[in-house]
């Protein structure tokens, strides 16, 4: 199976930084060297920000579980029993801090006191090594990380395009009576979509240490906005049992509003427009029949929904 190239530097990340913990944790004569290498493994995450919180939690564990150990093996003595008397308070110490990540590598540290029956001023000194090695090692091999902007911008622009093809397909259902082969399928592509460009997005922001740029994952969530208000067009469209006068003009808007489907519009010239559409609809005769009335209705109801899809854009510009 084809391996993507994020997981291919992640596999050369988990095997050098392993074997360079082991290496510089014997060259400093420390015991328990392989453990330094452990830690690495579990150090390196997909995101930056995730490492570097996994370490900082491993650090504040490590302080507890050190002290617990140092209180109660001299008293209990070293073997199993009081390693699980430790496992107690420590288990408990990991859960209400939601520390979880934190549980199994400092266990193992914890195992080094009673295999080395002591839990002298140096035997601590050793185990905080290894965990600074191995934790540090990690976090710093996690420092490169692909940029993955390329593939973000991907999947901006597919979700783009469904929209934009949604659009096209709605101007175009709202002047046929005849609606039978019209399905809501595309809705659940542009989820799938939405799912990814989430996902993506949330890697790349939490890539940033420094700054966080959350443009990406704000532009995911407008456009997740803009999709619920599409679902209740659709829902309107599929509803309309006639095509009244009214709504040509309607569909002609719609096309407009895909033909400018841009990333940095503002659409103060679709809201311009939408206004005189808004004020056309005003002018009209009023509906003769009970069918004609509720068609109306439906196309104005359309009609307030794309202000709310175009409010919700302006909004994220204005935002920015």
């Amino acid at each position: 199976m084809k391996m993507k190239t994020e997981e291919t530097i992640k596999l050369i990340k988990y095997v050098t930084g392993s074997v360079a913990a082991v290496l510089l944790a014997a060259a400093l004569q420390l015991q328990f060297a392989y453990a330094a290498g452990i830690i690495t493994l579990l150090t390196i995450q997909d995101t930056k920000k995730e490492t570097v919180r996994i370490t900082a939690k491993r650090m504040i564990i490590f302080v507890i579980m050190t002290i617990l150990s140092a209180v109660i093996f001299p008293l209990a003595g070293y073997h199993v029993w009081a390693f699980g008397i430790v496992l107690i308070p420590y288990l408990f110490s990991c859960m209400a801090l939601d520390m979880k990540e934190a549980i199994a590598p400092i266990a193992v540290l914890c195992t080094h006191y009673v295999s080395a029956k002591s839990c002298s001023p140096s035997m601590i000194l050793n185990e905080f090594l290894i965990l600074v090695i191995g934790a540090g090692i990690g976090t710093l091999w996690n420092l490169y990380m692909p940029d993955g902007r390329r593939q973000l911008l991907d999947y901006q622009k597919t979700v783009d395009d469904k929209i934009v093809y949604i659009l096209h397909r709605m101007a175009i259902y709202i002047e046929l009576e005849d609606k039978t082969d019209y399905t809501g399928s595309c809705f659940d592509e542009l989820d799938a979509m939405l799912v990814n460009l989430k996902k993506e997005a949330l890697r790349y922001m939490n890539n940033h240490l420094i700054t966080e740029d959350d443009y990406y994952y704000e532009y995911m969530q407008m456009r997740a906005r803009q999709c619920v208000i599409l679902k209740r067009i659709y829902a309107d469209i599929i509803r309309l049992t006639t095509t009244p006068e009214q709504g040509k003009a309607l569909a002609d808007f719609i096309r407009q509003t895909a033909d400018e489907f841009e990333e940095q519009n503002n659409v103060e010239t679709l809201l311009s427009e939408l206004e005189r559409l808004h004020h056309y609809y005003e002018q009209q005769p009023l509906p003769v029949t009970r069918q004609e009335f509720e068609n109306r209705s439906m196309l104005y109801h359309i009609l307030e929904d794309m202000k709310a899809f175009l409010d919700i854009k302006k909004d994220f510009i204005t935002a920015r």
